[in-house]
């Protein structure tokens, strides 16, 4: 990076964060904090009113505002994208017009040249999904919630468990929400089970927000959990492009079949639990089949007996 673009981004942290140490624009553009202090010399001499807090930091005095910003070619680009797509995924609501607004506001700053570029990209690109799938980012849970970890307040929640089926209550420490597998998950500490849990959104029954705050714990990133145990599954040839397409989340590897089926595919899962992949393992009937673990075959065969037993022609009541 040059020094001019490097002392614009400097404009911009500042605008955008407030107070910065030598040390956040060290790490920001890896460069050692001598070149942070020359910079912010630069800066000042070119009129920039750059405030120094002894101790603390650096920050632009109050009132100073950058002017309008311009955007490259790609980065208008980018910004189209990630606003078509919003509007193209999301359901209608607030969320969804506002984005209709800050597109046509991004539009009216652009040179005509750039203007030109994404009304092209506009043309032929589009976003669309089924109204199942589209996001809901003005549910009320969702909004509730947010407001709930900003201001770090214990929420009461009523859950649905999709083991037993059964309905607890608990309070939660709500950390960050996450748009996952096509629903939204709240990640929280939460005080019954005394761990840091995922809920889904749809499976929240009830929820109320509590005056009392908390404290937030240390930062952990949340990681998939996966079991130990892997799931071995052959698909036969015929469905192994369809498979690839729908693939499940819990997908680790792909390899080739033994020599007897060379056209085959060895897929291998590793879910939390079997039942999270149980169902899509029907879905492909006669063209899959479980090698490994024993344990989750025999469970899968138990489950079409069941299902056979279920739809087995009663005999006794047709017609002689």
């Amino acid at each position: 990076m040059n020094r001019v673009d490097r002392l614009m981004g400097y404009l911009l942290l500042f605008q955008s964060r407030g107070l910065m140490r030598a040390q956040d624009f060290s790490q920001q553009f890896e460069i050692s904090e001598r070149t942070v202090y020359r910079d912010i010399q630069a800066l000042c001499e070119v009129g920039v009113p750059i405030v120094a807090i002894p101790g603390e930091g650096y920050r632009l005095m109050e009132g100073y505002y950058l002017p309008p910003i311009t955007f490259t070619a790609n980065e208008a680009r980018s910004l189209y994208l990630a606003i078509a797509m919003l509007s193209g995924w999301a359901k209608e609501g607030s969320t969804r017009s506002t984005a209709a607004t800050a597109l046509e506001k991004v539009r009216a700053v652009l040179p005509s040249t750039t203007l030109k570029q994404v009304e092209a990209l506009a043309a032929i690109i589009h976003f669309h999904t089924l109204d199942k799938t589209k996001l809901d980012f003005d549910d009320e849970k969702l909004l509730t919630l947010q407001e709930a970890i900003h201001e770090k307040r214990i929420v009461h929640i009523r859950y649905h468990a999709l083991n037993t089926n059964a309905v607890t209550e608990r309070d939660v420490e709500p950390i960050e929400l996450v748009f996952f597998d096509k629903v939204w998950m709240l990640t929280a500490y939460c005080r019954l089970r005394q761990d840091r849990r995922m809920f889904r959104l749809d499976r929240i029954d009830d929820l109320q927000v509590r005056r009392e705050t908390f404290e937030p714990r240390q930062p952990e990133r949340y990681t998939m959990e996966r079991s130990p145990t892997q799931i071995i599954v052959r698909f036969d040839q015929s469905v192994v492009r369809w498979v690839r397409e729908a693939q499940h989340y819990s997908f680790i590897k792909e390899q080739a079949a033994d020599t007897t089926n060379p056209h085959d595919r060895i897929m291998i899962y590793q879910p939390r639990e079997f039942r999270q992949i149980k169902g899509w393992l029907l879905s492909w009937g006669d063209k899959m089949e479980i090698l490994e673990p024993p344990e989750f075959r025999a469970e899968l065969a138990a489950t079409v007996a069941e299902m056979l037993s279920g739809h087995s022609p009663d005999f006794s009541s047709q017609p002689e």
